[in-house]
């Protein structure tokens, strides 16, 4: 008995009279392209040989009920393997809507579907894809029906395996959810503990920034850059002392008018060697007057300071200077004669002058107290001695500069120099001496040294003298004039 298949392929034309399929004779072609065919691995490689199958068929020998069977089965089988292939389910459904409509625009979306699908197929290795068209046109209704089956067959191989890829994806998402919230527990918790954490730091800097304030920073002797007695503000308010003592003592001018013989007296006091009158004369009695006016407030101080000042109305600042001796004298005792060697004993002395000192530096002797009054009236008087001053308005202006001058003078010699960690001091020099560049400022050269001595001297050094040079400072040099040498 005859199968139907193999009626049908002694029915099929080959090339010539040569049946191009038969199951007692199979020709080589035949078999390489059977190879072929369960070669494909890809889904889309059976879509495409399903539509270039169902193409050859023409409109009068379509089966309708047969291709929307085959149609719908391979769309549905396809949507199930996932996301990823559902262009592919789109392409069958596009290529059924053409088959079902022979407008113009149909056609030409067929022709491109078509002729897309062959050359994918030419991609998985067809070679001439017009011979393999002409063969599937030669082929039976039913051989064509066969390799339909044959390609649904395999698009259906591949749900299983679609199925496990679809759980593994899905257990991987779920395995990454897993980890990305419990990542974000964990984030949210390292957060938490974070800013416990930070708040615990805040506190505590808090807290020891208090505890260090109410110690007054005991260990640390010197002064902030913002405080008023940091080195460098004390170093600048020299200066400007030293610019209005200059100002203050000035015998050049019209506004001026010196006294000879007072003048004459006092550079022979400080055995000034030069004639008076003469230029040269103003400048060394204008250096002059500057010490002298630093004499007069220091001489006055210290009667304050001692007791012994006139209209002395009010004694808190001599009380206290002369308690903070005894507290100083009493902690040092307390630092040579008991044993230890902790720091805060060694310290406590020095940092009991520098915060009492600073405390007066801000509010004792202000420039209405009873001595920085008196002490101005009586700088204004000693330096009437020597000068007169001609101009009514420049009077007016040396009565308020000797208010501000003893007042400076004062608070720098007697406070200020006393918040220093090492208290510094202060040197005159006087006619004769030797010229010390080191100390003093002037107008020489460093050639000249050796021929010059001092001639006056207006303001003093100021600095910590040691015979160390290592260990000295220099806050402010001595503002001299020199001779040559006699």
């Amino acid at each position: 008995m005859t199968s139907q298949y193999q009626r049908d392929s002694q029915t099929s034309v080959g090339y010539g009279n040569t049946p191009s399929c038969s199951l007692e004779k199979v020709h080589e072609t035949n078999w390489q392209l059977f190879m072929w065919f369960a070669s494909l691995e890809k889904v889309e490689s059976y879509v495409c040989l399903f539509i270039v199958s169902w193409d050859v068929v023409n409109n009068a020998e379509l089966s309708t009920k047969e291709f929307e069977e085959e149609i719908t089965t391979m769309i549905q089988m396809i949507e199930n393997l996932g996301a990823n292939y559902t262009n592919y389910s789109m392409i069958l459904n596009n290529y059924k809507n053409c088959r079902y409509n022979n407008d113009q625009a149909n056609q030409t979306i067929r022709h491109s579907l078509v002729r897309n699908s062959w050359a994918e197929l030419e991609n998985c290795g067809l070679k001439v894809s017009s011979t393999v068209s002409d063969q599937l046109t030669r082929c039976s209704p039913s051989q064509r029906g066969y390799l339909r089956r044959m390609i649904i067959s395999r698009i259906r191989s591949f749900q299983p395996f679609a199925h496990v890829l679809k759980e593994n994806a899905m257990f991987k998402n779920q395995t990454s959810n897993l980890k990305k919230e419990n990542s974000q527990d964990d984030q949210e918790s390292l957060k938490r503990e974070n800013e416990k954490l930070r708040a615990q730091i805040t506190d505590l800097i808090k807290e020891n920034s208090q505890q260090q304030v109410a110690l007054g920073n005991l260990t640390n002797l010197s002064w902030n850059d913002d405080d008023p007695n940091n080195s460098k503000k004390l170093i600048r308010d020299i200066t400007d002392l030293q610019d209005m003592l200059s100002d203050f003592t000035m015998v050049q001018g019209n506004d001026y008018k010196i006294n000879n013989e007072a003048a004459t007296a006092l550079l022979e006091k400080w055995d000034c060697k030069v004639n008076n009158p003469g230029s040269r004369t103003n400048l060394v009695l204008g250096f002059l007057l500057q010490r002298v006016a630093i004499d007069t407030i220091m001489t006055a101080a210290d009667k304050y300071f001692n007791g012994n000042f006139t209209n002395q109305d009010s004694d808190l600042e001599m009380d206290l200077i002369n308690a903070t001796a005894n507290l100083i004298y009493c902690t040092e005792s307390l630092r040579d004669k008991r044993k230890g060697d902790d720091d805060i004993t060694k310290i406590t002395p020095i940092k009991i002058r520098q915060n009492v000192y600073s405390a007066l530096s801000c509010r004792g002797l202000p420039v209405d107290h009873t001595l920085i009054k008196d002490t101005a009236k009586k700088l204004l008087e000693e330096m009437n001695l020597y000068r007169e001053v001609v101009d009514e308005e420049t009077k007016d202006e040396l009565d308020e500069q000797a208010i501000q001058i003893t007042h400076k003078v004062i608070h720098i010699f007697y406070f200020r120099l006393k918040t220093q960690a090492s208290e510094p001091t202060y040197q005159f020099f006087d006619a004769g001496q030797p010229v010390e560049p080191r100390l003093m400022q002037g107008a020489f050269g460093n050639d000249e040294i050796r021929k010059l001595e001092v001639e006056a001297c207006g303001f003093p050094c100021i600095g910590i003298f040691s015979s160390d040079k290592l260990n000295s400072k220099i806050f402010m040099k001595a503002q001299v004039i020199t001779r040559p040498k006699q």
